[in-house]
């Protein structure tokens, strides 16, 4: 939401590439049209110097030499219990890769401390959630966050809340078109139904990149997490959030499993055949890798976005078209794996093409309907 506020055909332009795909937004300058839209009053929200343990969603890309830095945002969520963060389950969901993302719990995730980065490490989404209807999720980190949670205070929500202002926070697109800035504005509640509310410019609004993101309602002086953004028109007018109270079941069941055990995940071992490591699921893998299925239709795991394949020898860059990726605390050469009867397999990047991965296939993460569950929300995930 750095969306927030937003007008005209300003947000028209800056949401192309939002309605290509849920929270998919550009992480390059836009320009506004003009001098006098860029000085309208209610324009991009207000930079959020509060709520800290509102994270922006990134993805880390599995490549040596791409810095986290340069990770675009592609969802917003809000950290509920040390190592669980709420926000939609289109963002959770991808089938072939949930876990290489992290959390930044910065106001600015460009400067953002390697310690404010938290590696996901498992992501739950509501179990009947399809297109429109119970877009709510989790994603577990690989450790507590460096931050205090914002804990659901289980409220339902109040039966006057139509015509009320709801504060809405994220790090979506502002109004030069950028992400990665913690902002807020106000919006006003228009509608409620059963499992979700809508709301209207305040003169705030949700946008590209702020999917996930909390919706909150001041109650008797405290402000209190009620809804996550979900989905909105292109101009960044109207948006609908999913309530918190009617999934608090949901919710609540998440939080008692991390509690009791959370997951753990080993750190990878470049020294191990990944080729020969067969799997059943992403959990089975080392974090940062995902289990892939290959063409003979045997599943192993794979350096996080990429075809399978195992390590190689060390190495400081690409060589031809063999990708040099992450591996611990070190880069090794990522190579196809051989077949039975010798031959490679095709190819080792997530194009399919062999050569170097950009930042484009790695924002398969939260992006538009592929190979996995999500269908797509009706109009345009935030």
């Amino acid at each position: 939401m750095s969306g927030l506020l937003r007008t005209g055909p300003l947000a028209a332009l800056l949401l192309v590439a939002a309605a290509m795909g849920a929270c998919e937004v550009p992480h390059a300058p836009v320009s506004a049209t003009s001098t006098s839209e860029r000085k309208q009053p209610v324009m991009g929200g207000q930079l959020e110097p509060g709520f800290p343990a509102v994270g922006a969603i990134v993805p880390v890309s599995p490549i040596c030499g791409e810095p986290d830095a340069a990770s675009p945002v592609t969802c917003t969520g809000t950290l509920v219990a040390p190592r669980v963060v709420l926000t939609a389950a289109h963002c959770v969901e991808n089938a072939d890769a949930p876990q290489v993302l992290s959390v930044v719990f910065a106001a600015e995730t460009a400067r953002a401390l390697g310690t404010e980065r938290v590696r996901v490490i498992d992501g739950r989404l509501h179990p009947d959630w399809r297109a429109g209807a119970h877009d709510i999720g989790v994603l577990i980190l690989a450790h507590d966050a460096p931050v205090s949670p914002m804990p659901l205070s289980g409220m339902s929500l109040p039966g006057d809340v139509v015509g009320r202002t709801t504060r809405v926070v994220g790090f979506g697109l502002d109004d030069q078109g950028l992400t990665g800035l913690r902002r807020g504005g106000t919006a006003r509640v228009s509608a409620v139904a059963a499992g979700n509310y809508s709301i209207e410019r305040a003169p705030g609004m949700s946008c590209g990149g702020d999917s996930g993101g909390p919706s909150f309602l001041e109650v008797d002086g405290s402000e209190h997490l009620i809804g996550v953004t979900s989905f909105g028109d292109l101009a960044c007018t109207v948006g609908t959030n999913t309530r918190v109270d009617a999934h608090a079941e949901f919710l609540q069941q998440v939080l008692d499993d991390v509690a009791r055990a959370p997951p753990e995940r080993a750190p990878i071992d470049a020294t191990v055949d990944a080729c020969a490591a067969r799997c059943e699921g992403h959990a089975d893998c080392p974090l940062g890798m995902a289990c892939v299925t290959r063409p003979d239709g045997a599943r192993s795991c794979a350096a996080a976005g990429l075809e399978a394949g195992r390590f190689g020898e060390a190495c400081t860059g690409p060589d031809g078209t063999r990708l040099c990726v992450k591996a611990g605390g070190t880069c090794r050469l990522w190579l196809p794996c051989k077949e039975e009867e010798g031959t490679e397999e095709a190819g080792c990047a997530a194009t399919g093409e062999g050569g170097a991965v950009t930042w484009a296939v790695l924002l398969v993460l939260a992006a538009g309907p592929r190979r996995s569950r999500f269908r797509g929300a009706r109009s345009h995930p935030r």
